[in-house]
């Protein structure tokens, strides 16, 4: 037990993203199929988001002072896949609005916790983030592709019981976690605080720009294959696979990648490779090209969002750390999406898919401008004082 319990965030992972590949890849081609339109597919994108600004950093306090990550993790759980099953109804625009609201609760704290929890248990057994997240592109690699198949056969509105399934098997393996830090006096003002210091704010500020671009993507890539033709929920399902492999070197390498040549380097890197995978896909390519673009995942995501993690660890000190990885979460995946499913679902309904990737393209570069001349400087410390 003492051994599963050691390697419990990398089992965590592979289930955690084995549901996330069941579900999320699926949802935006089930909600057009559903009869809605770019534009109202966006609005449903960007009210979770939108909830989650205010409910999120309420979850990171929670539990930086109760030291509750796995109660709040169990929680979230159960409830986040049994909310979603209001999107199979097929009800229609106002249902699905309604089940955005309350899923936004239960599912935005899981992925910001998860990672608080990651990064103290590999610290205290001398792993690395990257080796544990790793397992969890594995698991969703395994599963992606094979569920796009049996989806094609059984339907796509299966998928919400298959979700189910996979989160109870996450919920049960959230016991095995390792508690993190506690600080009593935890208060909106440390969000406050945190937010005043200028090398985490100006970090923020650029992950927004990388970040509208690629979550234009991501929120978007279903419908925009919906438009090519063939077995849509076959081709997801080939494409998602590629791309989930492409992470892997990129997650167990890249605590040595950002050792070596920093993280504002590596940031600046993600950017740059994310804006030429938007370029690319605003030509419409073949579908060959668009397997290629998938390989890209792992700098443009993986290696990103790691270094991210770890940047946002290493500034905050060790009673913070939920409270700062709830804001990267925020910023990378509330915000991003809150401005991206809007201005790309406008975009898409007025201009097509090809303007939309252009405006991502410039968004993820401008970003990676910003990262690559903040690489001149020197590393930063701590922000909002040590511990």
């Amino acid at each position: 037990m003492n051994r599963l319990q050691a390697y419990a965030p990398h089992v965590y992972f592979f289930f955690f993203f084995a549901a996330a590949a069941s579900y999320s890849p699926f949802l935006a081609f089930w909600l057009r199929e559903a009869g809605l339109t770019s534009q109202q597919i966006g609005i449903i994108y960007a009210i979770g988001p939108f909830v989650a600004l205010f409910v999120q950093p309420m979850w990171g306090l929670l539990c930086d002072k109760y030291g509750i990550e796995k109660t709040a993790l169990m929680i979230c759980g159960l409830m986040t896949p049994a909310i979603a099953f209001g999107y199979s109804t097929g009800a229609g625009f106002a249902v699905f609005a309604a089940t955005a609201v309350v899923l936004a609760i239960f599912n935005s704290p899981m992925v910001p916790l998860s990672d608080a929890v990651a990064v103290a248990h590999a610290q205290k057994h001398r792993q690395t983030y990257g080796g544990a997240r790793v397992w969890g592109s594995i698991g969703f690699a395994l599963i992606v592709s094979p569920v796009g198949i049996l989806y094609t056969q059984i339907g796509i509105d299966k998928m919400f019981f298959l979700y189910m399934g996979l989160m109870i098997v996450v919920v049960a393996i959230t016991r095995l976690l390792e508690k993190g830090s506690v600080r009593k006096n935890a208060s909106m003002r440390d969000v406050v605080k945190l937010l005043g210091q200028k090398e985490l704010s100006v970090f923020l500020l650029l992950v927004l720009l990388v970040a509208c671009g690629t979550q234009s993507f991501s929120i978007f890539f279903s419908v925009y294959l919906g438009t090519t033709g063939g077995e849509v929920s076959e081709k997801i399902g080939w494409l998602s696979t590629v791309s989930a492999l492409s992470e892997l070197p990129f997650f167990f390498f890249a605590t040595r990648f950002t050792e070596r040549f920093g993280y504002r380097a590596i940031l600046a890197l993600g950017a740059f490779v994310a804006a030429s995978r938007m370029i690319i896909l605003s030509l419409d390519p073949p579908f060959a090209v668009l397997l290629f673009s998938q390989m890209l995942q792992g700098i443009t995501f993986a290696l990103f969002y790691a270094a991210g993690v770890q940047y946002v660890s290493d500034l905050c000190p060790d009673s913070w750390k939920s409270t700062g990885q709830t804001l990267f979460s925020m910023v990378y995946v509330n915000l991003a999406i809150l401005i991206a499913s809007n201005a790309g679902g406008w975009l898409i309904d007025h201009a097509g898919f090809g303007t939309m990737f252009r405006f991502a393209a410039v968004s993820c570069a401008l970003g990676g401008i910003g990262f690559l001349i903040l690489s001149r400087r020197g590393a930063g410390g701590r922000v909002a004082g040590r511990s």
